[in-house]
């Protein structure tokens, strides 16, 4: 959609007056455009147009409220989001501020954090979000077979000097990430036959730091809401728990208790934590491993997937965890 065509589409679809539309260079959705757009009155909005995905991204945001999320606008005709030119397009209020890798968490900030996910865990599943929010299904095999393409091919060793750096990193720790792909998968199967599972909630799943943003009033939102799933609290309680999954911003015991000040009491389910350890893990090597091996990736892109498999191979990464 040129930037012509969406003016005319948020005109006519949301009643915007555009002023200016500015891309985004933001996420992994390879189906997505996003876009900083500022209306006559001076306000921002990140617009979306998509062809993947489910709009789940926009009614667990706004079932949580805004004063955890950015909201989507409603359309004329007052739904989150329109079918324009065969693309869902959403309007969601811009957010200023840092993210809260970039400016840092005290204590004040990781309670609003465990209450922001608190509450985000107590929206009722209802209405909308029985309706559009996928429920978790424990099943890895998405993530087992991208890791055992990627092992398979990584046998041959790439000549490339990409393909190379891979290659050494993955097997060094090829023996512990198998163990991890069978035991994922093992845990799964699991879980699909287990009775008694904790309640799924409506969950974010990658509420990490980088999606945690702490705005120019000191507040802190969660943004992203595009993996949101009805899942066991741990699906995100799996970023905090145990160190969390960036490796170069481990959360330390301390600020894991004061993240527990905000969120409350939860005895976490150690098979659940597992499993989604494990997911991770698989998801994170695997697919920034494909963009390296992919020749059509930029050497930009090869470079910042090579660093993704670093960060979880490292000394305190996510395998470490897993294991």
């Amino acid at each position: 959609m040129t930037p012509e065509r969406l003016r005319a589409r948020l005109a006519e679809l949301y009643g915007l007056r555009v002023a200016e539309v500015e891309p985004v260079d933001r996420g992994a959705d390879n189906t997505a455009r996003l876009y900083r757009v500022t209306d006559a009155d001076g306000r921002a909005f990140a617009v979306k147009s998509t062809a993947g995905g489910s709009p789940a991204g926009l009614v667990v945001p706004a079932a949580l409220g805004a004063r955890y999320a950015p909201q989507p606008r409603r359309t004329r005709g007052g739904e989150l989001w329109a079918d324009a030119d065969g693309l869902r397009l959403s309007v969601v209020d811009w957010v200023d501020g840092a993210t809260a890798l970039e400016s840092g968490m005290d204590r004040a900030r990781w309670n609003a954090y465990g209450r922001l996910i608190a509450a985000l865990h107590a929206v009722p599943v209802d209405g909308a979000l029985r309706r559009w929010v996928p429920e978790e299904t424990f099943d890895p095999r998405r993530w087992a077979a991208l890791f055992d393409r990627v092992d398979a091919e990584l046998e041959g060793r790439p000549r490339d000097a990409h393909g190379e750096r891979l290659a050494q990193l993955w097997l060094a720790h090829r023996d512990a990430l198998r163990a991890v792909r069978e035991r994922t998968v093992r845990l799964g199967a699991e879980l699909r036959k287990r009775t008694g599972l904790p309640s799924a909630v409506p969950c974010h799943a990658d509420p990490h730091l980088g999606n945690l943003i702490v705005t120019s009033a000191g507040d802190v939102v969660l943004i992203d809401f595009d993996d949101a799933i009805l899942a066991p609290p741990e699906r995100d309680l799996m970023f905090v728990l145990g160190g969390g999954v960036i490796a170069a911003a481990s959360v330390t015991a301390e600020q894991q208790g004061w993240f527990a000040e905000g969120y409350g009491y939860h005895e976490p389910d150690p098979g659940l934590l597992a499993y989604y350890r494990g997911v991770r893990v698989l998801e994170d090597v695997a697919e920034p491993a494909r963009l390296v091996l992919d020749p059509r990736s930029t050497p930009g892109e090869r470079e910042t997937g090579l660093g993704y498999v670093a960060d979880v191979l490292s000394p305190l990464g996510l395998l470490g965890q897993a294991r």
